[in-house]
């Protein structure tokens, strides 16, 4: 006896296969039951960090870092993003047995304790965690990140080229996380990041965030020249408004400044290592910074934020930082200043 299917049932059939495989479930983990629960709609509370580290060679942390890693429970994070520089690398003399003991360290300092809370951790890499041009400290941090992986906690859409570029979801917010240890972007990057940005997945998100390293626009006086800075920036900006990108957060600059430009959220990180610098055209010193961003249910992109210095924990106000700020590339303004 053959077996009759109806119009009806073969629409239900394919409907079914369809919310199977969406999409831009490209990685190892598209049919994990923790990504289909992320696609759900809730508040979500970023905390961010970034450039940890120290001189060449550290294998600890300043008080700063301790000190915001001990505020975790306090803050309660959905999900914490770091932006990059978490080891102290980009030295040619530095060993394949001084490498690993920097990641041993941030594994025992940051990344146990991130765990231990059960929250995700989103990261990108930095120019001294796994510089192109330094291919000992790339392959460190392949290795160190595909044996911790699962420490991440996070729920992968894409990790088909984990550590260096992926993507990510919470609370239905699409991340991620690209490859911006150095000032050129590959094609091939950029062409998966299309990829990505334009599935299914990332377009019925609420937010679509990216986080990289280097930024696009100079915002302190050391890092006020090429090579310091996304290369191309306005046309890489043209890249992230074609492609819905939201905001960029990035790391590298040592200067918290909330920015905007042409729609896309520039969210400059502070640093909790080494060298905070002050920013451009400004007299106020350097500090040290961590943030959180709360991202509500309805009108995701009316987000609100702060900064704070950690250790004190005191709260560094918009109206302490300049309304815009000019680099040798352009200049952003400050996130609540319009153009």
């Amino acid at each position: 006896m053959k077996l009759k299917i109806g119009p009806l049932l073969l629409v239900l059939l394919f409907a079914a296969t369809a919310f199977r495989q969406p999409t831009g479930f490209t990685g190892p983990h598209a049919d994990d039951p923790l990504l289909k629960q992320e696609r759900r709609n809730k508040p979500l509370r970023i905390m961010v960090i970034s450039d940890l580290n120290d001189s060449y060679g550290s294998t600890s942390y300043s008080k700063e870092v301790a000190a915001a890693i001990q505020k975790i429970p306090d803050i309660k994070p959905d999900i914490i993003l770091c932006g990059g520089d978490m080891v102290a690398g980009q030295k040619a003399s530095l060993t394949d047995a001084q490498l690993r003991a920097m990641w041993d360290s941030f594994h025992r300092n940051i990344l146990t304790p991130i765990d231990s809370l059960d929250i995700p951790f989103g990261f990108t890499v930095g120019n001294h965690d796994a510089s192109p041009s330094y291919l000992k400290d790339r392959q460190a941090a392949r290795q160190f990140w595909e044996n911790h992986v699962a420490e991440t906690n996070l729920a992968f859409v894409d990790r088909t080229h984990f550590p260096f570029y992926f993507s990510y979801i919470k609370n239905n917010v699409f991340f991620i996380s690209w490859d911006a240890a150095s000032e050129a972007i590959s094609p091939e990057v950029l062409d998966w990041m299309s990829g990505q940005l334009n599935s299914r997945i990332a377009q019925k998100s609420r937010l679509r965030i990216v986080l990289g390293h280097l930024p696009l626009y100079a915002i302190v006086g050391d890092k006020n020249k090429p090579g310091e800075v996304i290369a191309d920036a306005d046309r890489t900006l043209d890249f992230f408004t074609e492609n819905g990108v939201d905001m960029y957060i990035s790391g590298h600059q040592h200067a918290y400044f909330p920015a905007h430009k042409n729609g896309v959220k520039l969210f400059h990180s502070g640093c909790l290592g080494g060298g905070p610098r002050p920013l451009l055209g400004h007299g106020g010193g350097p500090k040290k910074a961590y943030a959180v961003i709360d991202i509500p249910v309805k009108s995701p992109r009316q987000f609100s934020f702060n900064g704070y210095s950690p250790g004190t924990d005191s709260l560094i106000t918009l109206y302490s930082l300049p309304e815009s700020v000019q680099g040798f590339n352009g200049s952003v303004n400050r996130i609540d200043i319009p153009y």
